[in-house]
């Protein structure tokens, strides 16, 4: 692909008069509206500041094949004036897979026991080691030191310290650059080295020895750093940075009586909103000059949500135990069930006040959510039989397709693996029989560090889209944190302090319903665009994303409060539950769906189902943690 609009920063960075530059997967240039314009006959138009950009996406596994590739766009391109380089913030296995597909391209360092002490004895002995080593491509550095990692550390004269060895991410997500050779020791042959970026080391007293058993480079290098960005690894780096703060340092969690007095009112809301006939729920209460205007639609999330808020006033001792466990037997019995040929599973959406179908189809997501709900319940006594049933209601395997469970809409079935609630069913549907389901985060958790691991986990994340608080923290609250789980909530957590460093905005990011057009937002973070943390709703059928800081619709989330609390304990979460505390209550009415970033002002006489159920479990589970 071609893309030749860098911005001037970036070409400078490239020093070359035309590069080949390959990409991380999400560096910030968009090479999908150049796809198109990739012909021979415009590679040999290869002018001063243009780019041959490459996304390592679109190269062929095989080394073989992506060699081939490789040699192909070199001869369309003037030999003389190309150079290579890949950024070396590609997680590792990703980098090997590129190794052969750009002509060599070495760099040389020199370790000198000392620097001259003046610029005419630094010029002069660098001149000298590019003479008898035949390549510019030489840089001067102290140092040398082995590290535990394997990797080298040297120093260049202006302080910059470069790390030297297997290329990639180090173990603590700073890039290594390579791959290393050691050519006082081993001189490769020039067949051996199909390496973009080769790295030579030399010690100063032997260059003069050496110049013969190193291949050429092709006369233009590259330094580091570039202009060209890489969101995935630059957030890892400052998650890592972050979280070593005091503020985010874990402390012990604290339940005391005002969120006992919390807990109170987010269950009154539940009482107030029960419906009789079904023990339903009604989803969104506001009240106007003392008139109500409620949601009496009802999702199987919701539902989930509402049972296990449930469970968790049984055990704070909110209510008597039988009266709430004879309400969950009703909500129980009361919920529908399509039969669809083999499968049989509830509804998209039902009416609070009867349990009729209100929009048939199936959310697989939503499906997830109810069924933690229930196999949470079936662990009471007194709930297992119901429990049970319901669950022997429930045919899914026909819904299975290749270890996803498929979502069934208006006109057509749809994959719910590209999203973020599909590890969450990994870690549920095996209740079901269905142990054999994928996640996109656990096939995308891979590589040989950590660091490898949470980049590649962060491209997956990106590809997803916005990532909310939940499902992310209910997968710690009902059933543990997976290793995924854990990598994602540090990054979230760093992120969340980053911004708030750099701006004073607290944020606590969630999708909510809110009290005003367009009713329903999905925010949090995301990788994908200009900012960090966005706002996405539909205006119409368009799907609108805004940044946080800076769109009307920016929601703290009271509900995302009491989860990072609960979760996270520590002085920065605390600070955001105080917000929560502070602002969120309605008293006599329930716990507010949150606040409005510009000025905290709450959502008035605004509650939600979704928000009052998970204020109950975050805090049941806070309660738990202090025993």
């Amino acid at each position: 692909m071609i893309y030749d609009a860098v911005e001037a920063a970036e070409r400078e960075a490239l020093l070359g008069p035309a590069a080949v530059l390959m990409l991380p997967l999400k560096a910030r240039l968009d090479l999908r509206s150049a796809q198109e314009k990739m012909t021979s006959g415009l590679f040999s138009k290869l002018g001063d500041g243009t780019v041959l950009a490459v996304d390592v996406a679109e190269l062929p596994i095989d080394p073989a094949r992506a060699y081939e590739v490789g040699q192909r766009i070199a001869a369309s391109v003037n030999r003389a004036r190309l150079s290579g380089y890949l950024l070396s913030v590609l997680p590792r296995e990703i980098y090997k897979r590129c190794c052969a597909f750009l002509p060599n391209h070495s760099r040389h360092y020199v370790i000198l026991p000392e620097f001259p002490g003046s610029a005419e004895g630094y010029n002069g002995l660098l001149d000298q080691a590019r003479t008898r080593l035949s390549t510019d491509c030489v840089t001067l550095v102290r140092g040398g030191e082995r590290r535990a990692d394997g990797a080298f550390l040297v120093e260049t004269r202006d302080g910059e310290q470069h790390r030297l060895g297997a290329p990639g991410l180090g173990p603590d997500g700073e890039p290594i650059e390579g791959p290393i050779f050691l050519a006082d020791d081993v001189a490769p042959q020039r067949g051996d080295v199909r390496h973009p970026d080769a790295v030579f080391v030399h010690k100063a007293q032997t260059v003069s020895r050496l110049s013969a058993k190193v291949p050429a480079a092709n006369g233009i290098c590259l330094n580091y750093p570039t202009g060209i960005v890489d969101p995935a690894h630059e957030l890892l780096l400052e998650a890592r940075d972050t979280l070593r703060d005091s503020s985010l340092s874990p402390e012990a969690p604290v339940f005391d009586a005002a969120m006992m007095a919390d807990a109170e009112l987010a269950y009154s809301y539940l009482e107030q909103a029960e419906m009789n006939a079904t023990g339903l729920a009604l989803t969104v209460r506001k009240q106007i000059n003392g008139k109500s205007f409620n949601n009496s639609e009802i999702t199987m999330w919701d539902v989930g949500s509402l049972i296990l808020g449930l469970l968790a006033a049984v055990e704070m001792e909110l209510a008597p135990a039988d009266r709430i466990y004879r309400r969950i037997k009703k909500i129980m019995a009361s919920l529908p069930v399509i039969q669809d040929g083999d499968a049989a599973y509830p509804p998209t959406l039902i009416n609070v006040r009867d349990a009729s179908i209100e929009r048939r189809g199936f959310d697989a997501c939503d499906f997830a959510r109810l069924t933690s709900a229930v196999t949470r319940a079936a662990q009471h006594t007194a709930l297992a039989d119901a429990s049970s049933q319901l669950m022997g209601k429930w045919q899914i395997a026909g819904l299975m397709q290749g270890g996803v469970l498929n979502n069934i809409l208006k006109t057509r079935i749809q994959s719910s693996y590209l999203s973020h609630c599909a590890h969450y069913q990994t870690r549920v549907l095996p209740a079901l029989g269905q142990s054999e389901t994928r996640s996109p985060y656990r096939e995308a958790f891979a590589g040989e560090t950590v660091a490898d691991r949470t980049v590649n986990l962060l491209y997956t994340v990106d590809k997803i889209g916005i990532l909310p608080t939940e499902p992310l923290l209910l997968e710690y609250v009902e059933l543990g944190p997976s290793a995924e789980c854990a990598v994602l909530t540090d990054v979230f957590l760093g992120a969340m302090k980053h911004h708030f460093d750099q701006t004073g905005q607290l944020l606590a990011p969630s999708e909510t319903p809110i009290d005003t057009a367009p009713w329903f937002v999905y925010q949090g973070f995301d990788l994908g665009h200009e900012t960090r943390w966005n706002v996405s709703y539909r205006k119409g059928r368009e799907v609108v994303f805004e940044p946080v800081a800076s769109s009307p619709y920016g929601i703290f989330s009271t509900k995302a409060a009491y989860l990072w609390y609960a979760v996270r304990p520590c002085r920065h979460t605390r600070k955001m539950l105080d917000m929560a505390q502070e602002h969120a209550r309605i008293d006599g009415f329930g716990m507010s769906s949150g606040l409005f970033l510009d000025g905290y002002a709450q959502m008035k006489n605004h509650a939600d189902l979704n928000t009052n159920g998970i204020v109950l479990q975050a805090l049941a589970h806070l309660k738990r943690r202090t025993r």
